[in-house]
């Protein structure tokens, strides 16, 4: 079924491909005119190379761009006839604006020779207004600018996405924003993946190569309407100028705590940039070997207690390929692809201490001793074709195409030998192995459209289509008396297919400079279908939802910047939360999806206020129907756990944001803080409960002499209800330095993480639901990074297109 499956989505993605070909040919023996010119420095004649040069339309928007050769002359290819401002700017000198008329049939227009003036007060100055915030708010996103934080050095992308303003990582791996799941996306794509398969997206991501995060909370009808908290867009460094440019990067860090554990990474990054394409090619490797120790304490209604604590040692070989491309065909067409693979292999085995103690009151009756090692291997190949074609100023037609291939596999090994206090055996072994594999096809097709209905006004559409064909299946075996026999009653056969059919129509307005509106509707219809072949049992859905949102703006002044939202978003369940096969989380511990489970769907409203440069307040509600959480089951004999997806019923949120960007105590001491305080509520007909949330993070960066740089970091979070689950409060202490060098090409940075040991994972439940129950997790959190990096070429920040849109991916999951 899969070679079908797979033969038959490969030929619709060629059959895609061949689609944008046939569409973007006829442009391209299409002539247009040539600006031509030569800079030089007006003090004593030298040319300037590497200078910037731009075009800029009436309307201020870029038509075309390049930098000078080393003989400071220049050429700005496919232009159209009309008047145009040029603009030639360089650091040290005063930029210089000259305008440019081309006439229609014209062929080349020379400006001649441009003459910059040096700044001698600009030069001095450099390093001071050259320096981008770390954390930026807008109206409606925080920026967070990763190349400037020093903590970036040495990080891979979730080390980063801890950092950011109201992040934090749940025990499942899932990113959350104030409490509440979000989509990652990258360069204006979604990554399409959650949970585990997600974190080891992110590990594999070198930190590097990130430029920014865009932490969007609430978005609009052109964005799919999955994720109940948003969007976190990381942004990655694209090369702009011409030719050959460039970076290495590697890294070394140790993780004390039994022993010292060790890793290393690195990023060889190349790019390539001309008149008419523009590629980049990144390649990285990573290693690390690690732990992550598990401890449970269990209250049964009969009096009994159980303990169990796990140590699993763990090491991790990642190799990421990602190659990105633009083809400029000419000013009004723009064809790219994008090619991304991911090979993961990872194993871990448990220590001696690994095991269970059951009491009757504080008598010990009888202790489990296991043996834990498994294996899991996770590939994943996804490809991306994409057309622009702009018809006028401010109208254009994108269409992308999407298509991933998933192969993943698991094999477990536990032994469990049972022993009264004397050491003697209480019952048989329970020894089992199981061997997992899963196999994922998704095709998406997407076009989106954007004109202007007036002067003041846009207008945006779109439909997409997305295909996913999952194939599970596990296969588990149980030894009796030396003999391996299949256990049916958990061995699965597992097929689900979706799909989502949706499209979207969104206006904006400005009415005046000082109000500004947005609002729009987006529909979505799934049709899901799942099959538990194992057990003879067929679930199919079909549903349509509606999905509005409506954006306010209003400045009344430059120091005073006020807006209201309102959104609605639908969390669909990932495909490992649907997939009906049991899977361990400890000796004692065990989890299992569901078939019939429902998307949970928020209603979310947000109040925000900005004053002055460096203060934002804002406001917002956030309302949940139907949360996916896990529901848990005890064995009130053994102790055992069983975790179970479901619908849970309400989770509300309202809260107040207080954000402090970029204020300067002096001139050298620099402070970034975001604070989050919310009421927080679950409840359900059986269940319900509420309290005080509190979410804070610091930044403090000292700027120091000879270009070095040093950071402390510091994040907090209160504990908070979810579902049934307690969590407890987190938090972590950070700090690091970091010297440039060879002209800011190279830099070395040295970084401590959770230097107080303190970000680890506590969860409890206490209530009807079970008589008592804690978790506790810790892992290599708290380690010491060398970094050093060095940039070669010519490479200045190019604007990356938002290509790319399946967000059926992102819920993939190995279910390891």
């Amino acid at each position: 079924m899969y070679l079908i499956t797979h033969t038959t989505m490969l030929n619709k993605f060629t059959c895609l491909f061949l689609a944008f070909t046939l569409v973007a040919a006829p442009v391209f023996s299409k002539a247009n005119p040539t600006v031509t010119g030569k800079v030089i420095e007006k003090e004593n004649g030298n040319p300037l190379g590497f200078a910037t040069v731009s075009l800029h339309s009436a309307q201020n928007r870029v038509v075309g761009g390049t930098t000078t050769l080393d003989d400071g002359t220049f050429q700005i290819e496919r232009l159209e006839a009309g008047i145009y401002s040029l603009k030639v700017s360089f650091i040290g000198f005063r930029d210089t604006l000259v305008s440019v008329e081309i006439l229609n049939g014209a062929e080349t227009l020379n400006v001649g020779i441009l003459k910059l003036t040096s700044d001698a007060v600009a030069l001095k100055s450099a390093v001071v207004t050259a320096k981008v915030p770390v954390i930026e708010q807008k109206l409606d996103k925080i920026i967070m600018n990763v190349s400037e934080a020093v903590s970036t050095d040495g990080s891979n992308a979730l080390d980063i996405l801890r950092k950011a303003p109201g992040v934090s990582v749940d025990p499942s791996g899932n990113i959350l924003l104030n409490g509440r799941a979000v989509q990652v996306w990258i360069d204006g794509r979604p990554s399409n993946l959650t949970g585990t398969d997600l974190e080891s997206l992110l590990n594999g991501t070198d930190g590097s190569t990130i430029d920014k995060l865009e932490i969007i909370a609430h978005p609009s009808s052109k964005y799919d309407a999955a994720g109940s908290g948003g969007i976190i867009n990381i942004k990655t460094k694209r090369n702009f100028a011409k030719g050959i440019s460039g970076s290495v990067r590697g890294s070394y860090n140790i993780a004390p705590n039994n022993k010292i554990y060790q890793g290393a990474d690195g990023t060889l990054t190349l790019g390539y940039r001309s008149e008419k394409s523009n590629t980049t090619i990144s390649y990285s490797p990573r290693y690390a070997d690690g732990y992550n120790s598990f401890k449970t304490k269990t209250w049964m209604d009969n009096g009994n207690t159980l303990e169990s604590n796990s140590y699993l040692n763990r090491y991790n070989k990642n190799q990421g390929l990602r190659i990105t491309s633009d083809y400029f065909i000419n000013k009004k067409n723009i064809a790219g692809f994008i090619l991304s693979g991911i090979i993961s292999n990872s194993a871990d085995s448990s220590s001696a201490d690994t095991g269970s103690r059951l009491y009757s009151g504080s008598e010990l009756i009888e202790k489990t001793g296991t043996n834990i090692r498994n294996g899991f291997n996770y590939k994943n190949l996804s490809a991306n074709v994409n057309y622009t074609h702009i018809f006028n100023e401010g109208t254009e037609l994108t269409l992308n195409g999407d298509y991933y291939i998933y192969d993943m596999g698991g094999r477990t090994n536990q032994e469990n030998y049972y022993s009264d206090i004397s050491g003697a055996e209480t019952k048989s072994p329970y020894i089992f192995r199981s061997n997992s594999d899963q196999y994922v096809n998704i095709l998406s097709i997407k076009a989106d459209f954007e004109t202007p209905i007036s002067k003041k006004g846009k207008l945006e559409s779109g439909l997409k289509w997305a295909t996913s064909l999952t194939d599970n299946s596990i296969i588990r075996e149980d030894k009796h008396n030396g003999i391996w026999e299949k256990n049916m009653s958990i061995s699965s056969v597992f097929d689900y297919t979706e799909n989502i059919a949706a499209g979207y129509v969104s206006a904006s307005y400005q009415p005046s400079e000082k109000w500004s509106l947005k609002g729009g509707l987006r529909g979505e219809l799934t049709m899901a279908k799942g099959e538990w072949i194992s057990s003879d049992t067929v679930t199919s859905k079909s549903y349509l939802d509606i999905f509005p949102t409506l954006f306010v703006g209003f400045n009344p002044s430059k120091q005073l910047r006020m807006g209201l939202s309102y959104t609605k978003r639908v969390q669909r369940p990932n495909f490992e939360q649907l997939n009906p096969h049991r899977y361990y989380i400890d000796a004692s511990s065990s989890a299992v999806g569901n078939p019939d489970i429902l998307p949970e769907y928020s209603h979310n409203i947000n109040l925000s206020l900005g004053i002055g440069k460096h203060l934002n307040i804002g406001a917002r509600a956030d309302i949940i129907r139907k949360a996916i959480v896990q529901s848990p089951e005890i064995d009130e004999e053994t102790g055992e756990k069983l975790f179970i997806w479901e619908n849970f019923g309400k989770q509300n949120m309202y809260g107040m944001t207080l954000s402090i960007t970029e204020y300067p105590l002096v001139k050298w001491l620099i402070i970034n803080g975001n604070l989050f305080l919310a009421g927080m509520s679950t409840e359900n007909p059986d269940y319900s409960k509420s309290s005080l949330y509190f979410n804070g993070n610091i930044n403090t960066t000292i700027l120091l002499p000879a270009n070095f740089k040093f950071e402390v970091s510091g994040w907090y979070q209160s504990g908070l209800p979810y579902g049934y689950f307690d969590i407890k409060p987190r938090g972590d202490l950070s700090m690091g330095i970091k010297k440039s060098f060879l002209d800011n090409k190279g830099t070395i940075s040295l970084y401590a993480n959770d230097i107080l040991f303190t970000n680890n994972s506590r969860v409890s439940i206490k209530d009807k639901i079970m008589s008592g129950y804690e978790f506790e997790s810790h892992w290599r959190s708290r380690r010491i990074t060398l970094t050093v990096s060095y940039r070669f070429g010519q490479s200045k920040g190019f604007k990356a297109r938002k290509v790319g849109g399946s967000e059926e991916a992102r819920r993939v999951s190995t279910g390891n």
